[in-house]
């Protein structure tokens, strides 16, 4: 039922497929919650006939769920402006990854559930961790970002890079592949609605590239929700460069993983073969489709690892197990990111 209010927002469905039961609407606004798609949804709601309509208390929660969400990106767009000017003040070029970049490419950019802000600078790290801790001087470092709480009503994170692919090689050939083209996305100015002002965010190319990655990093770290699919709909619709980027997830180690998102894409959303990247792979799909449906938006609601929120060691154990089990689906990944966190803790024990 939320797929298919999902395409009746995306236009690929005039309505749901039966008048569901008031039950089945709490439900269904419960799900759309725990996929931070609820603003998303609502836009579906609203273009369904008035026999398909929830109940009026259930709308007007919703309705209000929608105004905070548009609240949100309200400030999330203004704090995207601010902390663009505070980097360019100082001399440093950035570009706005995700979040504010990706709302503008919705019908309603306000019906997209924001989250923090993640900026891209292009600097040493040292430099970038020296203006962040002229400022807060407790800023918190992790392996590509620095956190930097500048502002009270939204998080910011500072990128010395994009993200961290799972093997050596690919990561390194992302990482080069990402300074030829970095002028590029530092450049790419775009306007805010509500005249909030303008950022840089990245061309359609990298954000179809940067953007599976990112979703499945976060796929085998803790889990993704469909808000990382409805998002990667709308740069698929805005992407022409389909070749090319097949051979980069290739170089990447993307194409498996690429294919089971495809097959989510064109199966649950909707979205035309014309604007898939690569074949669509059902096998790899369904898994990650369960995966999403039980873990919800990063996994925060995955009933299968309670013992993640034991503790250090008991997520970091609990995480591995969860990766073994993917194994047989995606072999090379889930190697490579337990390699990875065993890598990752080694760089927390060094700093």
């Amino acid at each position: 039922m939320l797929f298919g209010l999902i395409k009746v927002a995306l236009g690929k469905q005039l309505k749901l497929s039966h008048n569901p039961s008031q039950e089945e609407w709490k439900e269904l606004f419960s799900e759309a919650q725990k996929q931070s798609v609820v603003g998303i949804a609502f836009e579906g709601v609203q273009k369904l006939p008035k026999e398909q309509w929830p109940s009026q208390a259930l709308l007007f929660e919703w309705i209000g769920t929608c105004e905070q969400i548009k609240v949100q990106n309200q400030i999330a767009n203004q704090r995207s402006v601010e902390i663009s000017r505070i980097f360019a003040d100082a001399g440093f070029k950035s570009c706005i990854l995700k979040g504010q970049g990706n709302a503008l490419k919705y019908d309603n950019p306000f019906c997209r559930m924001s989250g923090d802000i993640d900026i891209w600078v292009d600097g040493t790290r040292d430099n970038i961790n020296k203006f962040v801790r002229n400022r807060c001087p407790d800023a918190f470092e992790q392996e590509h970002h620095i956190e930097f709480p500048i502002f009270k009503d939204v998080e910011v994170e500072v990128h010395y890079k994009p993200c961290t692919l799972l093997s050596g090689s690919a990561n390194r050939n992302f990482l080069k592949w990402c300074n030829t083209i970095k002028a590029i996305q530092m450049g790419n100015e775009v306007e805010l609605p509500e005249s909030a002002g303008r950022i840089d965010v990245p061309t359609a190319e990298f954000n179809a590239v940067f953007q599976m990655a990112h979703i499945m990093i976060h796929f085998f770290i803790e889990g993704i929700g469909l808000r990382h699919f409805v998002d990667y709909y709308y740069v698929l619709k805005a992407n022409t460069n389909h070749t090319d980027i097949a051979n980069l997830f290739m170089d990447f180690g993307l194409l498996r993983f690429a294919g089971g998102v495809m097959w989510i894409e064109k199966e649950c959303l909707g979205l035309e073969d014309q604007y898939l990247l690569v074949e669509s792979d059902e096998r790899r799909g369904r898994v990650i489709l369960k995966e999403m449906m039980e873990g919800g938006n990063f996994g925060h609601y995955d009933e299968r690892y309670k013992s993640r929120k034991k503790g250090y060691i008991a997520r970091g154990l609990t995480d591995v197990y969860r990766l073994m089990k993917l194994i047989s689906v995606f072999p090379s990944e889930s190697m490579w990111k337990i390699y990875r966190k065993l890598e990752n803790q080694k760089w927390k024990l060094k700093r």
